[in-house]
């Protein structure tokens, strides 16, 4: 069986590569070729006919399926047209790249999520009013969380202490999109990732930052395994079947109350701290996922 493994061409960050290249490595054991592909290396186009085709500055033969381990919609789009299935689909892609998205999703879901704000359209620079400003902090608190709806690797995500702040940061942003959250204070620098392929949660890790608001693995984040009780377990389910995935990691914040508070989840899951930490080959579950599927 022959699967291509998509991932960024001008992403440049080592583990994406690390991440695929295990990928890759595992296939070989169950007999898959997986040839490793940047999204850069293919050309997609229509015919005079509006048939959708695929040219490439590689050689390729036509996969069987396809880990689509990027975030070019587009092309995940093209590819499907083609026929061709993805792991994760294009939609699913979609909701979780775009914050405001997944926001929408998960509480049409009835997940609980921080309180949220999404930013006005621009299309040049945000033109804000003082009662704006002060409408935001009455509804989100002291302290509130923007997050630019397209970011990874805990980027793009800020902690803003006053009016001054939020408004000197939606400048910088320019025309760029955000979304404003309220702050969960009994979450500074903790949260839990909870890994999971198809219906089975495969395993969790708690995250920890002692110096960061965020508690990201890339940005100093240290990352143990954990139990997870069922309220846990149900939350990180209902969210993952929501958005529609075949695999993610869902970041699930620690509530006033200790119930747990949906953050976010990622189609893009970067599992080998986890892997690293448990010891679970979870490139092996995934790919037998894959093959169970077709």
């Amino acid at each position: 069986m022959k699967g291509w493994i998509i991932y960024n061409g001008a992403l440049r960050i080592k583990k994406v590569e690390k991440l695929v290249k295990k990928l890759s490595q595992e296939g070989k054991k169950k007999n898959l070729d997986l040839k490793l592909i940047k999204n850069n290396q293919l050309l997609p186009s229509y015919n005079p006919f509006g048939k959708p085709e695929l040219k490439s500055i590689i050689d390729l033969d036509e996969p069987d399926f396809i880990i689509f381990w990027d975030k070019d919609i587009l092309l995940a789009r093209h590819l499907e047209e083609m026929g061709f299935r993805l792991f994760n689909c294009r939609e699913a892609i979609e909701n979780c790249d775009n914050k405001a998205l997944m926001h929408l999703k998960l509480s049409k879901a009835g997940l609980r999520v921080p309180k949220t704000i999404v930013g006005p359209f621009v299309f040049f620079q945000q033109n804000l009013t003082d009662e704006y400003i002060d409408k935001v902090f009455e509804e989100l608190g002291d302290k509130i969380i923007l997050k630019e709806t397209h970011g990874s690797f805990g980027m793009q995500v800020y902690l803003i202490n006053n009016k001054e702040e939020l408004r000197s940061k939606i400048m910088e942003l320019g025309s760029r999109n955000f979304i404003m959250q309220e702050y969960i204070d009994t979450s500074y620098g903790k949260d839990i990732r909870v890994n999971i392929i198809g219906d089975k949660i495969v395993g969790a890790m708690e995250r920890r930052n002692p110096s960061d608001f965020r508690a990201n693995i890339t940005i100093g984040g240290i990352g143990k395994v954990i139990e997870l009780n069922d309220i846990q377990k149900e939350v990180a389910l209902k969210a993952h079947k929501a958005l529609n995935l075949d695999f993610s990691g869902v970041d699930l914040l620690y509530g006033k109350d200790g119930e747990p508070i949906l953050c976010e989840l990622n189609s893009n899951v970067n599992y080998l701290s986890f892997e690293e930490a448990s010891g679970i080959n979870f490139s092996a579950i995934l790919l037998d996922y894959i093959v169970e599927r077709l």
